[in-house]
């Protein structure tokens, strides 16, 4: 066969709003065009993107598309007057691309308009097997397309049910003596990513090999290939930063080029952290994570503010100065630290977001993560001297509620008691028939109270039904009294009225959440 090269990419996740900073959702482009650069600098046949091109289909906007339709379009034309070819950018869906009730999907119309081919075998489920199509540029749908001795299989993310299809997969595909066999697919392998569940090495994994000679994933967001001594199975990473955890494992994608009897050529492009010359290293925006900060022993906050200030600026974050970074500069980084330690004070007397605007203010950066780990002995003393643990407390403050209300005085107990059942049940694995027959149960024993409560619910009807017949009276009324009067008052319609100023925030500078902790 012929020498063919080409670039394996995933979950590039295009739109995707990290922290609500403008300039990180730009960043993700930046990384995409730099990598479409490098294809044509390698003069690669083909890309690989084995899912998730855009980080939501359902949180496309029209914005976002021009922008990826625009970066699409100029990668044909540069590739094209440069290299006097076009180089086919070839996906499958992953998670982020599939929405459950929709056939159709960005990623299609984007193989509508030609920018990219747009695979997917076919799953049938009542013959339990699945058909590889050849690609149709007429229809643009397929499963299948052959590039200069490449045959390129591709199936879409199926989710849990995916190592039950890898035997059909097997099965669809014939092993070519003279092409070389490329499988796509959106799932991780086992113990790579410990939030995800992966697919294990198992036997019928392993079997695909009879058939695939590179099986290209995509899907968890590091670098790895396998078997080591001499992998087939290989898996990019992601080509940004989308937990803070990523930022401490390698990224990027895999520049392959196949030689002679199908000996691969492999060369790992990684992600760095800031601006690189490096021509085969991929430039992300950098992250500073740093170790937490102790401040035990310090008597105030404010003291041990200043003391921050000090060991941030020893740890060489950016100090602002006359001629600060741009936010596009990927220089310029998001700052993650903690502070922890045992304070003497309260913890209501902590000013974190005093403390995030004097650190936003002194150091050049484009966002802020701070997370307190702190521990304060005095609050430990207030709970100490209760003596009451969470539960105590919960069934305390529950007790007294029901106190409030005089004819639950003496069921106060057995409420409770059913309150802790029905949280215990539904906060855990539920039964919904042992819930419903529990309430049935209480019900029936507790006849006197819940006679007395619904006699109450029928008496406050009738009252209302009996408001509303006066209301009615009385507008009837006002209308016979209106008649003959030239003024004419009309309600003001609230749905014509402009609320936009009222969801338009003010700018407080790029400070992140605590909710948006990733580590």
């Amino acid at each position: 066969m012929k020498s063919v090269k080409f670039l394996h990419l995933a979950d590039i996740h295009l739109g995707k709003k990290q922290y609500n900073i403008l300039q990180r959702y730009q960043d993700y482009f930046t990384a995409f065009r730099s990598i479409l650069d490098k294809a044509i600098e390698q003069e690669v046949d083909f890309i690989l993107i084995s899912g998730d091109l855009i980080d939501s289909d359902e949180g496309v906007n029209p914005s976002m598309l021009r922008e990826i339709i625009a970066i699409l379009n100029n990668f044909k034309i540069e590739s094209s007057k440069l290299l006097r070819r076009e180089i086919p950018i070839i996906c499958i869906e992953g998670n982020h691309e599939n929405p459950l009730f929709s056939d159709l999907t960005w990623l299609k119309l984007l193989a509508d308009l030609e920018l990219i081919v747009l695979l997917a075998g076919v799953y049938d489920r009542k013959k339990n097997k699945i058909d590889f199509d050849e690609y149709s540029f007429k229809d643009h749908s397929g499963g299948k397309i052959t590039i200069n001795d490449c045959n390129i299989y591709g199936l879409n993310y199926f989710g849990s049910a995916t190592g039950d299809l890898l035997p059909l997969v097997k099965n669809a595909i014939l092993k070519g003596e003279n092409n070389f066999n490329i499988l796509m697919m959106h799932f991780g392998i086992a113990d790579y990513d410990e939030k995800k569940t992966g697919i294990t090495f198992s036997p019928t994994l392993k079997d695909l090999h009879r058939s695939i000679d590179y099986l290209a994933l995509g899907h968890f967001h590091m670098q790895y290939s396998i078997p080591e001594n001499q992998p087939w199975i290989f898996n990019p990473g992601s080509l940004e930063v989308n937990e803070i955890s990523e930022s401490f494992h390698e990224r990027g994608a895999f520049l392959i080029e196949v030689l002679e009897q199908k000996k691969l050529q492999i060369r790992r492009l990684l992600c760095v952290g800031g601006k690189t010359r490096d021509p085969l290293s991929i430039p992300n925006r950098r992250f500073m994570v740093i170790k937490d900060i102790d401040i035990s022993g310090i008597n105030n906050f404010s003291d041990a503010q200043k003391y921050i200030i000090k060991e941030l600026t020893k740890y060489g974050v950016p100090l602002k100065s006359n001629q600060n970074l741009d936010d596009h500069n990927l220089d310029k980084p998001i700052l993650y630290f903690s502070i922890k330690g045992v304070i003497s004070y309260s913890q209501l007397d902590l000013d974190l977001s005093s403390l995030r605007t004097k650190i936003y203010n002194k150091f050049d950066i484009l966002g802020l993560k701070l997370s307190n780990k702190l521990i304060s002995s005095m609050d430990q003393e207030i709970i100490l001297e209760g003596d009451l643990g969470f539960e105590e407390i919960e069934k305390e403050i529950f007790l007294g509620t029901l106190t409030l209300e005089k004819r639950f005085d003496s069921y106060k107990e057995n409420v409770f008691e059913n309150f802790q059942y029905l949280k215990t049940h539904l906060t855990g694995k539920r039964s919904h028939k042992k819930l419903k027959s529990k309430l049935e149960s209480w019900i029936l024993s507790n006849k006197a109270l819940f006679n007395q409560l619904l006699s109450e619910i029928n008496s406050k009807e009738s009252l209302t039904d009996n408001i509303k017949v006066s209301e009615k009276e009385i507008r009837s009324k006002d209308k016979e009294d209106s008649q003959g009067d030239d003024i004419d008052e009309k309600e003001p319609d609230l749905s014509e009225n402009d609320y936009g100023d009222l969801l338009e925030g003010g700018d407080i500078g790029n400070l992140i959440d605590d909710e948006d902790l990733d580590i």
